[in-house]
């Protein structure tokens, strides 16, 4: 178990970083970019989402966060 605790904390740390950065330049990334990023975000969040659920006692907090996130992500218009 310290494995998958191990890695959904290595993956929702990639998340948190992409995310900022995202949030602070996607306007002004070209199109393709701004696409890709967004999709690599979102396979992110979905893969840390799977591997939470994985986890026991599990985190609720946040999946919930991360549940947010992507609803967030799915409605920037791209």
């Amino acid at each position: 178990m310290n494995e998958e605790i191990h890695a959904l904390n290595k993956i929702v740390s990639i998340v948190d970083e992409k995310a900022s950065l995202f949030k602070k330049e996607w306007s002004t990334m070209p199109k393709i970019r701004a696409v890709t990023e967004k999709k690599l975000i979102l396979d992110l969040i979905e893969n840390a989402m799977q591997l939470a659920k994985t986890v026991r006692p599990s985190p609720t907090d946040l999946l919930g966060d991360l549940q947010k996130l992507k609803s967030e992500f799915n409605r920037l218009p791209i």
